[in-house]
């Protein structure tokens, strides 16, 4: 019998399905022993036999799977690896007027430091040049204190985040400066706490660039992270 932490994504012998370990349970009269597991994207579980798991294939150097490695995190089933706070006018900024950054649909969830509390979110994940994710993400955590920052003005600011990654002819507007201003106002002081945000990764990337003289030259830069293998390549040229 293989032994599974908690939680831990595995595999469902009989159909290949991937799961995630919740909770570990014993052998009654009528059942054997297993594991209640949830599936990838959601926080249901069921009861699984220990014959009919198996720990997954180990990840793919140089890829980050959306449904195996990006979801469950974004989903709240799994923890990202690092966590770090933002500046909030900073993030707002990269995630409405730089290319690279696309918004997950619907509520994320974060674990931020110190805390064993999962707090509402919109993620924003980060993509490399060649495609395919990187494995990083630009977190909006909804927060509250001693009084609730205005909904609809809270809402607003990211939704305007959300539409400018989508809708490229929208009018951005300048977010990072009406945050700040927003900051300075007595209403902020007195009745409202602004979205914290973080930075999340699976793995701080150690860059390797490879490139030469002759293709820095022409914008070519080809490079990949040390630990995970992922292509962070990037091609400025015209």
């Amino acid at each position: 019998m293989t032994e599974f932490a908690i939680p831990q994504i595995v595999r469902r012998k009989s159909t290949g399905e991937f799961l995630i370990t919740q909770k570990r349970y014993g052998a009654t009269e009528h059942y054997p022993a297993g594991y209640r597991c949830s599936p990838l994207n959601s926080h249901s579980t069921m009861g699984y036999p220990d014959d009919d798991l198996e720990s997954a294939p180990p990840r793919k150097s140089g890829v980050f799977d959306y449904e195996i490695d990006i979801v469950p995190r974004a989903s709240g089933l799994l923890d990202w690896e690092h966590v770090e706070p933002a500046r909030l006018d900073h993030t707002l900024s990269n995630v409405a007027a730089c290319a690279g950054w696309v918004a997950m649909p619907g509520i994320g969830w974060v674990t931020k430091p110190g805390s064993n509390r999962k707090s509402w979110a919109r993620i924003f994940l980060h993509t490399a040049q060649n495609g395919g994710y990187t494995g990083q993400a630009h977190a909006i955590v909804y927060e509250s204190g001693p009084y609730e920052y205005p909904k609809r003005l809270r809402e607003a600011v990211i939704q305007a985040a959300v539409e400018a990654t989508h809708k490229r002819n929208a009018s951005r507007g300048n977010l990072a400066a009406a945050v700040l201003e927003m900051e300075a106002t007595k209403c902020h002081e007195k009745e409202c706490a602004l979205p914290s945000a973080w930075l999340l990764s699976i793995c701080k990337h150690e860059v390797i660039d490879s490139s030469t003289p002759s293709g820095r030259m022409r914008g070519w830069h080809p490079a990949h992270c040390s630990k995970c293998g992922i292509n962070l390549s990037v091609d400025s040229s015209d």
